[in-house]
């Protein structure tokens, strides 16, 4: 009866330090192991409340996949991209140095992870909107949205809530995505090409389509938009410097990224592959190289699926190009 309020004291000392001659730290805190923590993408600080953001980059998540045609568990794409990301979460706060070039990006700008959009999964009508009000609700702020997929049905609502017109979509993808009949309440991986098409002063530059996974039909809408397509065939014969040289002034910039435009041995993880992808090496100098032909104002990273990469490569692929672009597009001057 009487040892258990002894035991009570004893913790309350160790607790608090009385009877030590220095007091311990806290036991409790932010992990800098990759394998402890909570998990925010490159242990940004989590930000509840999106009107207190004062973040340059806000990343927010969208884990939907009800939009997938082929094989779902994007919805679990946001959770491994931001896992995957606590590999390099040490660099945000001195920036990120490439040993190639000798050169730092991204110094003392300031991250938040804003979690993830409420998705409804009886409404893609209103899982859609959700997805547009956090986005505007970010850029209101003034930061740079990078938002975490999902597949790639996410890509119309990210971009209608950037409220940017004009503004170049520049697509990368082993697909076109120009099928659906452009209505703005269905979420498709597939349509979303057409749906962005009906909002106001849109381009579009899509870059990576290749083999024998588009159709003439695709091709057909897809131009019948003025878009500019750029094969993968063409930048293995070409070179990235050609393909870009080749590219006038885009002016406004989203990007939209699906992995399948990485060659399949590269990123597994992934919905619908396709082989004859692009290399990392050509999909980074297409990155770093983009925002010299304008400004970049947003970022979208679609179609990891850790259900088909035990590795994890592939989300940890997804999270490099999105620091490769964001430290081309947002440098610090």
């Amino acid at each position: 009866m009487h040892s258990r309020p002894f035991v009570l004291i004893g913790l309350t000392c160790l607790a608090t330090g009385v009877g030590a001659q220095t007091r311990s730290p806290s036991p409790f805190g932010n992990s800098t192991q990759d394998f402890g923590g909570i998990r925010t993408f490159l242990r940004a600080p989590y930000v509840r409340d999106v009107t207190t953001l004062t973040a340059r980059i806000a990343v927010v998540g969208a884990p939907v996949d009800q939009g997938t045609s082929n094989r779902p568990g994007q919805r679990y794409g946001p959770r491994e991209i931001r896992e995957a990301s606590l590999i390099y979460a040490w660099a945000p706060a001195n920036g990120f140095y490439y040993i190639d070039t000798e050169q730092t990006v991204l110094k003392g700008l300031e991250w938040a992870d804003l979690g993830d959009i409420d998705v409804v999964p009886g409404s893609m009508a209103q899982t859609s909107r959700n997805i547009t009000a956090a986005v505007a609700a970010i850029v209101k702020q003034g930061a740079f949205p990078l938002v975490l997929g999902g597949d790639h049905s996410i890509a119309f609502p990210v971009i209608r809530g950037l409220g940017q017109s004009p503004i170049t979509v520049v697509h990368f993808d082993a697909h076109l995505d120009a099928y659906g009949n452009g209505d703005p309440d269905i979420l498709n991986h597939g349509g979303w090409i057409q749906q962005v098409a009906q909002l106001p002063g849109i381009k579009f530059v899509q870059i990576g389509m290749r083999g024998i996974a588009n159709d003439s039909v695709g091709v057909a809408r897809a131009r019948a938009l003025g878009s500019t397509i750029i094969t993968s065939e063409r930048i293995h014969r070409e070179g990235v410097r050609a393909v870009l040289a080749s590219l006038p002034d885009l002016g406004t910039i989203h990007v939209s990224l699906d992995v399948d435009v990485l060659d399949p041995s590269l990123a597994p993880g992934t919905g619908t592959v396709e082989v004859g992808g692009l290399s990392f090496q050509q999909m980074h100098e297409l990155l770093v190289g983009l925002p010299r032909k304008g400004r970049v104002v947003g970022l979208d990273v679609v179609e990891v699926n850790p259900f088909y990469d035990a590795t994890g490569v592939t989300a940890q692929t997804a999270v490099r190009l999105a620091i490769d672009l964001l430290g081309a597009a947002l440098r610090v001057r």
